[in-house]
C-alpha cells in the first residue's frame, strides 16, 4: 500500500513539474481540431433565429427593390421594372412567411430558411430557400 502511494505522489510531482503530461496550464483553451465546426450555445442559436425571423418578417419588402436591381442589371430597364417587381413581390411572400415560421419555431435550433440569411447580406445574390427542419 506504502509503495501504491509513492507512486501516486510521484506521478503527481511530475504532472506539476512537466505540463505537457496533463495538457495547458496557463488557463488558455486547447484550440480546436482544424476543420471542427465553432460551437454556439443553445441560447444563442435560438435567439438569433428569433431575430433572423423578425428581420424577415419586417425587412421582407427590401426583396422588390433588390430584384428590381438585379435583374435590370442582368437584362435590361423595362424587364426589371416588370419582372423585378413580380420576382421580388414573390421573394418577399417567401421571406415573410420563413420569418413567420422562425419565429413560431424559434426553440428549435434549426438552420435559417432562406439564403442569404439576411436580405441586406448579398445584395447581388439571388434568394433561394433551405430545407425546413435541417437541425444544426
Amino acid at each position: 500500500m506504502l509503495n501504491l502511494l509513492k507512486i501516486y505522489l510521484f506521478a503527481a510531482l511530475l504532472a506539476v513539474i512537466n505540463p505537457a503530461l496533463c495538457g495547458p496550464m496557463n488557463g488558455q483553451p486547447t484550440p480546436p481540431p482544424a476543420g471542427a465546426k465553432k460551437y454556439e450555445s443553445y441560447t444563442t442559436t435560438i435567439f438569433t433565429k428569433l431575430g433572423v425571423g423578425f428581420s424577415n418578417l419586417f425587412g421582407g419588402i427590401a426583396e422588390i427593390p433588390k430584384n428590381v436591381i438585379n435583374t435590370t442589371n442582368e437584362y435590361n430597364l423595362a424587364l426589371g421594372i416588370t419582372g423585378g417587381v413580380a420576382k421580388g413581390a414573390l421573394h418577399t411572400a417567401g421571406r415573410m412567411l420563413a420569418g413567420t415560421v422562425d419565429i413560431l419555431t424559434f426553440p428549435l435550433p434549426t438552420e435559417p430558411l432562406t439564403n442569404p440569411t439576411y436580405v441586406w447580406e448579398d445584395y447581388k445574390t439571388e434568394t433561394s430557400y433551405n430545407p425546413l427542419f435541417k437541425l444544426k
